[in-house]
């Protein structure tokens, strides 16, 4: 650059902070080579005017440096910061306007030197006690869409990341304690708040997050041309010299005791001056009292809009209990209140009318209308929330709940809930006929099983009754004949358990006749001298297990049908059961094991199932079945797993009986069991 250019652009900065601030936007020069630079709408860096014209402090700064340097300037705007960078790479570009000097925006191109710097900063509204950054952790904090703060919102423990499009979006969220603190460019953002005439209602905490430089961006290719800028910008347009500039750009405090002439014209506009503050003052508050009206109105209007589509209506009452406002749905569901409303009735005249006249059913007298009207009154006034389901003369339901609303209203809810008690009604009505039905179906159970385990009983003993006489009168029948009476034994014998496992299971589901409370090692002498156990068959129940809660009898059928079952598919010649029983909570936990085949995995909740038959041993594929029923009848469960090393577990957990009831001190230790009677399953 030659001494004639370096002059011209001395003499230019210095015109412009001659004028105060006051930048000349001059023409690019109808002569010399085009440069184009792409901008983003970030103002007042870089916007697009209303002429359509690229204008702010980054557009002027570059327009002149580029002049200087003997070139036009054609400003193109982009979306965001990656379009910048993706045109200069592509050539579609030359220059980009500031960019903070990070290493990657300088590795896209030839970077000047600093031309200033974007002082990262939060800012909290004044009447916040936030005093140090650290004090935002898990807060809500606001950040601009895609500026640089962006990733360094991200630095605060747990914080809640809001993201706006513009700095002018961020502010009433900020303002309405919407959200905490705002992370931005603090020329960007205190400008913003000038403008709005709220830069006293916010501070910015100490120190700023970052302190980034920035400059331009030049493409790649043009190194003559970054050489150029670059001496100007080392030589005439240093931070200092744009001062000027940026003031035309970013304003200053709106204190008038900054300015040299308050002096010397503070007498003659300080009338004038009082009046135009205290008016602006006025509408500004006015102004920030219609934006709030304005969004606790709008969101108002949802919740009114969508208690109108679930069928609901809502009422709003003032401080002196009048009503304010109501919805379509309680003018459509009570219209014979509407008129007491209007006429500024208060909500415990409301209640009485409402009563009084059949609006709402009710069995109180009328003076017990009044003091119910005067107690939920006192009850709202009192911080309380009133609930109550409210019956209508025209058969209708609502769930009615009347609460404090701020600090100057209450509301009334209505939801209509007639269909859901309708429902109810219909299954109760529809639960008591099924518990007819299966009385019925009980009965007819018991009398059939008893009906035809006489017959049973009676076949089996003319059998023994047939086969005494033959005995007596030495007739020896052929070896086919007695085959064919034991067979016929065995078959009445099996129909005969059959049928009482029949009747036990239907017994299961009327539910325990007795409950107490009882050891169950003081049951095992009664429950192990009716199971059918093989006299080799060793048997251990652990002593003093803890206390349970349920019918004892049916307690014996279920241990007895779970012994019974482990003893009859075992396959070892000397057989080994071991009966656990331990707290577990609330619970008592009874293990059964045995050291038989066990069970595969995929087929042992089959074992549940009635009259499921999963091995050749003989059986009615109800005993487990009724095991199942009764325990769940008792509020317990039933699982089967595999044993550690061969067999199979069953774990039965049952309530727990009071603390108060202790176990028996008593071991019970079984190592052989005579198969003294028949087993009932």
């Amino acid at each position: 650059m030659n001494l004639f250019q370096r002059f011209s652009i001395v003499a230019l900065l210095g015109l412009v902070s001659a004028l105060s601030g006051y930048a000349v936007l001059a023409e690019p020069s109808p002569e010399g080579p085009v440069l184009r630079a792409v901008y983003i709408e970030s103002f007042p860096y870089s916007f697009t005017g209303e002429d359509g014209r690229a204008q702010g402090y980054n557009i002027d700064v570059t327009r002149q440096l580029a002049e200087a340097v003997g070139y036009r300037v054609r400003f193109i705007p982009v979306q965001n910061p990656h379009q910048l960078l993706e045109l200069l790479a592509r050539g579609e570009a030359d220059v980009t306007p500031f960019l903070a000097l990070t290493s990657v925006h300088q590795a896209a191109g030839l970077a000047t030197s600093s031309l200033g710097e974007y002082a990262l900063s939060v800012y909290v509204r004044r009447d916040r006690e936030f005093e140090t950054i650290h004090a935002l952790a898990g807060m809500r904090v606001g950040v601009v869409h895609g500026e640089i703060t962006d990733p360094l919102a991200a630095r605060f423990p747990f914080a809640q990341i809001v993201e706006y499009e513009t700095s002018d979006e961020v502010l009433l969220p900020l303002m309405m304690g919407e959200i905490d603190a705002v992370v931005s460019v603090a020329e960007t953002f205190e400008a913003r708040l000038r403008t709005h005439f709220i830069e006293d209602k916010v501070r910015r905490l100490s120190p700023a997050l970052a302190t980034i430089p920035y400059g331009l961006i030049i493409r790649r290719d043009l190194p003559d041309l970054h050489a150029a800028i670059e001496e100007v910008v080392q030589a005439a347009a240093t931070p200092a010299a744009l001062i000027p500039l940026r003031a035309h750009w970013f304003g200053s405090s709106r204190s008038i005791l900054e300015h040299p002439w308050f002096s010397n014209v503070a007498l003659i506009v300080g009338g004038i001056g009082t009046a135009m503050i205290a008016l602006t003052v006025y509408a500004v508050r006015l102004r920030r009292r219609s934006v709030k009206l304005q969004v606790e109105n709008r969101e108002n209007q949802l919740l009114i809009d969508a208690l109108d589509k679930i069928s609901g209506a809502i009422t709003i009452f003032d401080s002196e209990m009048k009503g304010v406002h109501w919805n379509s749905g309680f003018e459509k569901r009570f219209p014979q209140i509407i008129p007491k409303l209007c006429d500024g009735g208060e909500l415990e005249t409301v209640i009485k009318f409402a009563y009084e006249n059949g609006i709402f059913q009710t069995n109180m007298s009328g003076q017990e209308i009044s003091e119910f009207a005067i107690q939920t009154v006192q009850r709202l006034r009192a911080g309380g929330t009133v609930r109550q389901i409210i019956e209508t003369q025209s058969d209708n339901t609502f769930d009615l709940s009347i609460f404090r609303l701020g600090s100057r209203h209450f509301a009334a809810i209505w939801l209509d809930v007639s269909e859901l008690y309708r429902q109810q009604a219909q299954i109760a009505q529809q639960s008591g006929e099924l518990a007819r039905k299966n009385q019925q179906l009980q009965a007819f159970s018991t009398m059939a099983a008893h009906d035809l385990k006489a017959p049973l009983v009676q076949q089996a003993t003319l059998i023994d009754f047939i086969l005494e006489d033959l005995g007596d009168a030495q007739i020896n029948l052929p070896a086919v004949v007695q085959s064919n009476f034991e067979t016929l034994k065995e078959v009445s014998r099996r129909m005969n358990i059959l049928v009482s496992d029949l009747l036990n299971y239907a017994k299961a589901d009327a539910g325990p006749s007795h409950v107490e409370s009882f050891v169950p090692n003081s049951r095992f002498d009664g429950i192990l001298s009716l199971s059918a156990i093989n006299p080799r068959m060793k048997l251990s129940v652990m002593p003093d297990m803890p206390g349970i809660q349920v019918d004892p009898n049916s307690f014996d059928l279920v241990m007895r049908n779970l012994i019974s079952n482990a003893a009859k598919h075992n396959d070892q010649p000397s057989g080994q059961i071991t009966i656990r029983g331990a707290q577990r909570e609330h619970s008592v936990v009874h293990e059964i094991e045995d050291n038989g085949p066990g069970d595969p995995e995929k087929k042992q909740a089959r074992n549940f199932e009635t009259f499921c038959r999963l091995t050749a041993v003989a059986g009615t594929g109800l005993g487990l079945a009724f095991v199942k029923k009764t325990v769940e009848g008792w509020g317990g469960e039933i699982s089967l797993r595999a044993a550690p090393v061969r067999g199979c577990v069953f774990e039965v957990s049952l309530p727990a009986a009071p603390a108060d009831l202790m176990p028996s001190n008593r071991p019970r230790t079984y190592t052989e069991v005579s198969n003294r009677s028949e087993t009932l399953f």
